[in-house]
């Protein structure tokens, strides 16, 4: 009988979870059983719905399967994803057991590097037009990362947030206007892109030690101050900090 990739796929996260089941009843670890069942039946269930909702409406299809539910949902991916979530629950719980230094600095930059990669091998070896979020979410990551006081993340957030607004209100007037269009149709992810790269330019920035001087700039510290962020009074409050000392 013929597999295809998706049954592949499930056999070989039916064999890997079958062994880990296996030892934990052996060692009568009752309740990891139960957390694996719960973990594996929410994302199976989460998978579903978001299956159905993207077959229904024919943002994509499904042309394999031993069988289909609901007519559009190959039967192979909810039990996928039931798999994945209970390998996921055992990788949470031999990590809580382990210990390690992550450098999350070297973590977010290899992302961000392999995604850069991947953008570029897609859209100029491969002539696919590839999403600018493959490096993009790890670039906004890392910045989020660097930048360490609470109120620099929320006012760095509220200017992204505007950058991102921005985009959209001028790329929509700009479309509907005529002025020029997107070959594959306007997009979210572009505001979603500026808004990412927003916070990886600010995370840079600190890295810098020049995000104190640039948030100081009358534009962003309009942004700020709009949004209800008191950067400013905190400000003053660190140096008398400082200057009792």
């Amino acid at each position: 009988m013929y597999m295809n990739e998706l049954g592949v796929l499930f056999l070989i996260g039916a064999i890997l979870v079958s062994i880990i089941v296996f030892y934990d009843i052996k060692n009568k670890k009752w309740k990891n059983i139960r957390d694996y069942i719960i973990i594996g039946f929410l994302a199976a269930i989460f998978d579903i719905i978001v299956e159905v909702i993207g077959t229904f409406n024919d943002l994509w299809t499904y042309n394999e399967s031993i069988w289909f539910l609901f007519g559009t949902v190959p039967v192979e991916l909810p039990l996928m994803f039931f798999m994945a979530g209970v390998l996921g629950k055992w990788i949470h719980g031999i990590s809580k057991r382990v210990r390690y230094n992550l450098h999350l600095n070297l973590i977010f930059f290899s992302l961000t590097l392999i995604g850069i990669i991947l953008y570029i091998r897609a859209t100029v070896l491969l002539g696919i037009n590839e999403t600018l979020l493959l490096f993009s979410i790890p670039a906004g990551l890392w910045g989020l990362h660097i930048i360490k006081e609470n109120v620099d993340k929320a006012s760095v957030l509220s200017v992204a947030l505007f950058v991102g607004i921005l985009d959209y209100v001028a790329e929509t007037l700009i479309i509907g206007a005529g002025s020029y269009g997107y070959a594959a149709g306007f997009k979210l992810t572009t505001p979603l892109n500026y808004f990412l790269l927003t916070i990886a330019a600010f995370g840079l920035m600190e890295k810098l030690e020049v995000l104190d001087n640039v948030m100081d700039y009358p534009i962003i510290k309009q942004v700020v101050s709009t949004v209800g962020i008191k950067r400013e009074e905190y400000v003053r409050k660190i140096k008398r900090k400082i200057n009792r000392y």
